[in-house]
This record gives structure tokens, C-alpha cells and sequence, in this order.
């Protein structure tokens, strides 16, 4: 006969795995935050677990997974960031496009992020520059550092959700 607790266990594994899908959803669908909600369902998980008197997220894993989701989760700041300043793009730019990029979002969830981080850019740089082509220049290179982005946050939603599961089911 099944325990109760295998129960609790194989419920909590499954809504976490539908979760943490739902955080790769997120990297691509800039609304919801993906990346850390992926790794705040694995910590949550792993709380659960302890407290049933288990630890297949043992420290080491633990670890790795943090590691993973900073790196990965704060590439929509660095890595647009690196690639507009190898271009020479102004910070205010930048900075406009990020807040460009929040205010599109409360607009339109997926397109007005994206219109708003690129005309964000378009225009901080324009102000700096006086010259339309260069600013749009500056605009495209900033929306394909972030496009670049979202699949590495995606790609350490994926590399978190295959160790999570590789290291519950192999407990």
C-alpha cells in the first residue's frame, strides 16, 4: 500500500515540474519571472523534502542550481548590457531601453516589452547622437543582445529542470 507521504512526494514533484515549465515559459514571456521561479519552486521543493526526512537536493546541487540561476536568470542585464557597450552605445540608452521595456510590459505582455526596450534604446541613443541611423542601429543590437538573453535564461530553466529531475528520480 502507498504512503501517505509517497503521495505528498509524487504531488509535490509533479506541480513542481509543471511550475518550473511554467518558468521557461516566463523567459520567453517577459511577465512572469521565469528563471526565479524555477529556482524558487526547486528551494521549495527541497524545503518540502527535508521536512519529510529526505534530501535527494542535497548542498552541492543545491548550489549549482544557484549558480545556474544568476548567471542565467540576470543575463536579460548583462548580456544586453555587454553587447551595447562593445558597440558604444550610451548608458542612458540602456537605461531607457530597461525602462522602455518595463513600461511596454503593462501595455502588451510580449510585443510591448520588446517594442518598449527598443524604442527605449532608440531614443536615448538618438539623444546622444543626433543621427536616426545610428540610434536605430543601436536599437537593433540592444533587442538582439536581449533576444540572446532570453534563450540563455531559457537554456538554464532547461539545465535546472533536467538536474532537478535527474536528482529526485535517481534518489
Amino acid at each position: 500500500m502507498i504512503a501517505l507521504t509517497q503521495i505528498l512526494q509524487a504531488v509535490a514533484f509533479g506541480l513542481s515540474v509543471i511550475f518550473i515549465l511554467l518558468g521557461a515559459v516566463g523567459t520567453i514571456i517577459p511577465i512572469i519571472p521565469g528563471t526565479f521561479l524555477a529556482y524558487l519552486t526547486i528551494l521549495l521543493y527541497a524545503i518540502f523534502e527535508r521536512s519529510q526526512g529526505l534530501a535527494a537536493l542535497d548542498g552541492l546541487t543545491l548550489v549549482v542550481l544557484t549558480l545556474i540561476a544568476l548567471v542565467t536568470g540576470l543575463a536579460d542585464l548583462w548580456l544586453p548590457w555587454l553587447g551595447a557597450k562593445s558597440r558604444g552605445t550610451s548608458r542612458r540608452a540602456i537605461a531607457l531601453g530597461l525602462v522602455g521595456g518595463i513600461i511596454g510590459t503593462f501595455f502588451a505582455p510580449l510585443i510591448g516589452t520588446i517594442i518598449g526596450y527598443g524604442l527605449g534604446i532608440l531614443i536615448g541613443e538618438y539623444h546622444k547622437v543626433r543621427d536616426w541611423q545610428l540610434a536605430f542601429q543601436a536599437s537593433v543590437n540592444g533587442l538582439a543582445h536581449w533576444g540572446v538573453a532570453a534563450l540563455v535564461q531559457l537554456s538554464g530553466v532547461l539545465m535546472m529542470l533536467l538536474i532537478f529531475v535527474w536528482q529526485v528520480l535517481t534518489y
